[in-house]
């Protein structure tokens, strides 16, 4: 716009159509899924020269992403296939869990969300001269995360198959898995437990998150040899634990936010000598709260998740409610927290809960926990390493790296059990003796505390080579460990929020510090680029991995803690330990061509073509839950593909 004035627009559309995908489970392929998405984005940037030595940026900036799954199953009985606040649903099927086995799925398909984030940053540099040179940043941002979310949420129905073993011929069942019309639930109405179904009153209403975010750095240059970076940054994001939704005695309005996010920064670069560097560095790092939270919170004001005991009926796994499933309106009075239910649960309280329910239990997903449990994810961060130049073009670099990680969100199935710890150890109180559940008049709820903590040891290592001579190269190799614990679980007390329980409990039921999920001992890439000439360019890049750990279970709910999550106690008595399964070895192989062909009028295309896992490494998955017959066995693997594709510059 003028010397001192420069103005940047850029934006991008994608779409992409996934029409068969593995779905969230690897037992039945009733799970798989059809995934559309369509990704926007757009940003205009302001860069203003104020003087020699001051520059500001402003940019502002929009993204939007759509997506919508949904299941390859076709069900005409489907609970709503006639009406329902997202039209006629005729796809999906029940999520069925066996002792061994699961016929699942995501429990919110068919699923259609849109997301729009709104933002507006200003940056502002002013470098001066003050015992030493500083280079100063200061800044500010806002950001406005406008989400709509129409997830069926349950509304296939959650069925608890775990009062027995499967029976041998039980694949008889079900003789077209992508047909549920065909299925016979009746032959499994002997196993059943529960029934939950999600009854929709209408879609979640739209959710508004503002962001609030400054900063302030300085990198100051004290010597030749030595530099300083001194920052501080502050977060704040409101009502990101959803503080004005309620579902009593669960989750009370007008919780306070967490504000406290004040994050200090620490670094510093040493030049030991001409060729070497130390540099370390210390910091505090929020994360954000994703939205789910929030969703899931407000659930309860539009879906009423009603839970029916098996009540013996041979034909209770199609028929649950011996007759048609109620409306929303017509739910919410027949729950037994209703206030037109008060005779008839007392009634049943004083036969203390014998026979068949007079009213339906409620449930409740994912609610958002008390605010003294409700503090964003953060970890304290820190690095110390040493880079060291090799000859002109060449240089070997060491870091150790470790962070620490607190308020960490994990997801306890159920909050409603009361606990004992009369044998020494802490253990649930069955979820089938309702006359010791704290809260005996509503079924399974489960809550998110954000109470869980990890830690991060690694040595880094890269060594790499500039490009000279027409080529390049660089290999990394990485040693760590990852360790964690999902904190303390919950229990209900009477007439109030859940709390923490007050004393130790077996390692399988929370707060065990182990090996996390996903740790991976060893970890190393080797990548190059080869100017061939006239053009045409080769790069590649190999990979090696060892094995991750994987969370493992025996199955069931030999715990009986009434979710649907598997479970860690075996039949013999003895637990699964944690984490403990390591999947194989990983192993991949990649390489791209490129050719330029330079056009008329400055302008150039590149033709481009890519191969992944060229050698076709299997790099297979194995199946961890010990009751499977599938119990180590290749569940999943990795396959070779390639994309081809151009390039157009001017």
């Amino acid at each position: 716009m003028s010397p001192q004035m420069r103005l940047m627009l850029k934006g991008n559309l994608t779409k992409t159509l996934e029409p068969f995908g593995a779905g969230s489970n690897n037992n039945h392929p009733a799970a798989t899924q059809q995934t559309r998405e369509t990704q926007n984005t757009l940003q205009a940037q302001l860069t203003q020269v104020l003087s020699n030595r001051a520059l500001n940026e402003v940019r502002v900036a929009w993204a939007g992403y759509i997506f919508y799954n949904q299941n390859l199953t076709t069900w005409s009985r489907h609970w709503m296939a006639q009406n329902g606040p997202y039209g006629p649903v005729t796809s999906g099927s029940p999520r069925i869990q066996f002792t061994g086995f699961n016929i699942t799925g995501n429990s919110g398909y068919p699923r259609h969300r849109s997301q729009d984030l709104y933002s507006v940053q200003d940056n502002f540099t002013l470098s001066y001269n003050a015992k030493g040179r500083h280079d100063l940043k200061a800044g500010g941002e806002f950001l406005l995360h406008h989400e709509m979310s129409a997830n069926c949420t349950n509304c296939m129905g959650n069925i608890d198959a775990r009062a027995g073993a499967i029976p041998a011929n039980f694949e008889s069942f079900f003789p077209d898995p992508f047909n549920v019309d065909t299925w016979n639930l009746n032959a499994i109405s002997p196993l059943i437990r529960t029934y939950r179904l999600g009854v929709h009153k209408s879609r979640r209403a739209d959710v508004d998150l503002p962001y609030y975010a400054a900063w302030l750095q300085d990198d100051w240059r004290i010597t030749g040899k030595l530099t300083l970076n001194l920052g501080v940054r502050y977060d704040l994001t409101k009502g990101s634990f959803a503080q004005q939704a309620e579902f009593e005695p669960f989750m009370r309005k007008g919780r306070p936010e967490d504000a406290n996010n004040i994050q200090p920064r620490l670094g510093f670069a040493y030049q030991w000598n001409d060729r070497t560097v130390v540099r370390g560095g210390a910091g505090k790092y929020y994360a954000e709260v994703i939205t789910p939270v929030v969703l899931y919170a407000y659930e309860p004001a539009t879906i009423a998740v009603l839970e029916v005991a098996n009540d013996g009926r041979p034909d209770f796994g199609s028929n649950p409610f011996n007759g048609p499933a109620p409306t929303f309106e017509q739910a919410v009075t027949r729950f037994c927290s209703a206030p037109e239910q008060a005779a008839n649960f007392a009634a049943w309280r004083a036969r203390n809960f014998a026979g068949a329910a007079p009213c339906v239990l409620r449930g409740a997903g994912e609610m958002a926990p008390p605010a003294e449990y409700a503090h964003v994810p953060h970890t304290w961060q820190g690095t110390i390493g040493v880079q060291r130049q090799i000859g002109s073009v060449m240089a070997v670099e060491a870091d150790y790296v470790y962070a620490r990680g607190r308020d960490e969100k994990f997801i306890q199935e159920n909050v409603n059990l009361s606990w004992t710890n009369a044998s020494g150890i802490g253990i649930n109180n069955p979820y089938t003796n309702r006359a010791l559940l704290p809260y005996p008049q509503f079924g399974i709820v489960a809550m998110t505390p954000f109470t869980g903590r990890s830690a991060y040891h690694a040595l880094l290592t890269a060594f790499n080579k500039r490009m000279s001579n027409r080529w390049q190269a660089g290999a990394t190799y990485t040693l760590g460990g990852l360790w964690s614990a999902e904190g303390q679980p919950f229990m209900g007390v009477p007439g109030s929020e859940p709390v923490p329980v007050p004393f130790a409990v077996a390692p399988d039921l929370g707060a065990e510090w182990s090996f996390a999920q996903s740790d991976q001992r060893h970890r190393a890439v080797f990548n190059g680029i080869w100017q061939v000439g006239r053009g045409f360019q080769v790069s590649g890049l190999h990979y090696f991995g060892a094995g991750n750990r994987a969370s493992s279970n025996f199955g069931g709910d030999r715990r009986n803690l009434g979710a649907g999550g598997e479970q860690r106690l075996r039949a013999d008595g003895t637990i699964v330990p944690r984490n403990a399964f390591i999947q194989p070895m990983q192993n991949r192989t990649d390489i791209r061509f490129q050719q330029r062909v330079t056009l008329p009028n400055v302008m150039s295309i590149d033709l481009i073509a890519e191969a992944f896992n060229v050698f076709n490494r299997p790099n297979w998955t194995l199946e961890t839950q010990e009751s499977s017959r599938d119990y180590g066995q290749r569940v999943q693997g990795q396959y070779r593909s390639a994309q081809f594709g151009f390039r157009i510059s001017f």
